[in-house]
Order: structure tokens, then sequence, then C-alpha cells
């Protein structure tokens, strides 16, 4: 619990820390805010994974909101493509 609460008070520390005095406005953007803004793009990014809304798959236009729900949630489960049951999937990737 110490260490989280250290490294909490250490990110401030770093990202507005002045211990350089050679560098001008652009280098402590490019070394600072760069990388906050990269963590915080990233964030949102993989924040993205865990939303309801990861894939749109197409359904029908008369599909109610729960069955859209379903199909989108099958759809990123399994996969993003139709393959018949009935048929043997090929093992040559150029076949498929």
């Amino acid at each position: 619990m110490v260490d989280i609460i250290y490294l909490i008070t250490l990110v401030p520390t770093v990202l507005l820390s002045t211990l350089r005095s050679d560098d001008d406005g652009f280098d402590k953007m490019n070394y600072k805010y760069t990388v906050a803004l990269l963590v915080l793009f990233s964030t949102i990014t993989a924040t993205k994974q865990f939303d309801d809304d990861r894939i749109e798959c197409w359904s029908r236009a008369n599909f109610i909101k729960p069955y859209v729900d379903y199909t989108n949630q099958i759809c990123y489960i399994s996969s993003t493509y139709y393959i018949d049951r009935n048929r043997t999937i090929p093992h040559n990737i150029e076949e498929r």
C-alpha cells in the first residue's frame, strides 16, 4: 500500500519537476507532456476493450436493442465472419 502511495506522489513530481536547466520549452514538452499524452491516449484505447460497444456487427433492421447487443457480443467472442457449420474448414490458408 505504501508503494502505491509513493508512486502516486512520484508521478506529479516527475512530470512537473525542473531538475534540468539546459532544456527549452520544446524539450520539456517533448519528454514530459508527450509521455503524459501517450499514457492518456493508451488508457482511453485500452478501456474501449471493456466497453459494451467493442464491435458493431451487421444485424437485421427489425432487431430490438437486446438482440443487437447479443449479436455484437457473439460476433466479438466468436469471430467477425460467417462459416457454415456443415462445411469443413480447409487446411490450406489460401483456400480459406
